[in-house]
C-alpha cells in the first residue's frame, strides 16, 4: 500500500520561553484560578504577562533571550588601534562576530575578513560583550580578501583620537531555545505569576470582598480571606516571589551584565 510522508517545521510556544501551562503548573500549585462561573483565565492573558516578563528581563540585563542578528556602530579610539589589536566592546553579548567595517560618514574605509574576528567565550557557555581583531596571515591575498578600500582608506584617521560611529559591526547574540539558563526561566516565571496571582486573589470571594457571612434561622457561617484594601488574596505567595526575584536579580546582574564603566 503506498504511503506519503510529509515533513514540516513548526515552532512550539512561539515567542515564549515558558508556556502558559508551565507557569500554571510551576507557580500556581494549590491555587484555583477559575472564576465563580467555572471559566478559566484566558490563555492569551497569561501569555501576555509572560511576554511582558521576558521583555523586562531583556531590558534589565541588556540581553536577548532568542537568537538575533544585531547591527550597531561603535566609536574608533586611536590608542586601542595603535597599542594593540582593535578591541571593541558591544552593547550585547557576542556569540559570533560576522562583520566589521570601518566607515567614515557612511563610506567604507576598512573591511576586515571574518577569519580575523574573534569573540571571547568560556567553557561554561558564558559569552562576553566584546570581540577582537586578530590577523590571520592565511587569508591575506590580493583577490577576494580586500582589507583596505577606498582611495584614501586611512587618510587622516590616525591623527584623530576618536571617530564617532566608525566601526560598523554585525554579530549574533541570544540563547538557543534549548539552552536558556534556568535562572532566567525561573525569574520570568515568577515575574509573570505575580500579577496573575493578584487576579486569582480577587476570585476567591470576589473583587474587593474580604469576608462573607450567611445566617439562616439562627445558624450562621462566615468565610474570610487574606484579601483587604491593601493586600491580595494570595499576598503571602506574591511577597515570597517578589523577594526571590529581588535577591536573584542582584546576583544575576553581575553575571549577565557585568560591570560597566567608561574612561575619560
Amino acid at each position: 500500500m503506498p504511503t506519503l510522508n510529509l515533513i514540516t517545521k513548526y515552532k512550539k510556544n512561539e515567542g515564549l520561553i515558558i508556556s502558559a501551562e508551565e507557569v500554571l503548573a510551576l507557580y500556581f500549585y494549590g491555587v484555583d484560578i477559575k472564576s465563580k462561573d467555572g471559566s478559566s483565565l484566558d490563555q492569551n492573558t497569561i501569555e501576555t504577562y509572560i511576554k511582558s516578563a521576558q521583555s523586562e528581563v531583556e531590558k534589565y540585563f541588556d540581553i536577548k533571550l532568542f537568537p538575533e542578528l544585531i547591527t550597531e556602530t561603535k566609536d574608533y579610539y586611536r590608542d586601542d588601534y595603535n597599542n594593540n589589536f582593535p578591541f571593541i566592546r558591544t552593547s550585547l553579548p557576542v556569540r559570533q562576530i560576522l562583520t566589521l567595517i570601518g566607515r567614515i560618514n557612511g563610506i567604507d574605509q576598512t573591511r576586515y575578513p571574518e577569519e580575523w574576528l574573534s569573540a571571547r567565550s568560556s567553557s561554561d557557555g558564558t559569552v562576553y560583550r566584546q570581540f577582537s581583531v586578530v590577523p590571520n596571515g592565511s587569508v591575506v591575498n590580493a583577490d577576494a580578501d580586500v582589507i583596505l578600500t577606498g582611495v584614501s582608506s586611512n587618510y587622516g584617521v590616525r591623527s584623530y583620537p576618536n571617530i564617532p560611529n566608525y566601526w560598523y559591526c554585525q554579530y549574533d547574540t541570544g540563547f538557543e531555545i534549548d539552552n536558556i539558563p534556568y535562572d532566567l526561566l525561573n525569574m520570568i516565571g515568577m515575574l509573570a505569576a505575580i500579577p496573575l496571582l493578584a487576579i486569582a486573589g480577587d476570585l476567591i470571594l470576589g473583587a474587593g470582598i474580604a469576608s462573607q457571612s450567611l445566617s439562616i434561622d439562627g445558624l450562621s457561617q462566615s468565610i474570610s480571606s487574606t484579601s483587604s484594601a491593601t493586600n491580595a488574596g494570595y499576598g503571602a505567595r506574591i511577597i515570597e516571589y517578589r523577594k526571590s526575584v529581588d535577591q536573584t536579580t542582584k546576583r544575576l546582574l553581575r553575571y549577565y551584565k557585568g560591570i560597566t564603566f567608561a574612561s575619560c
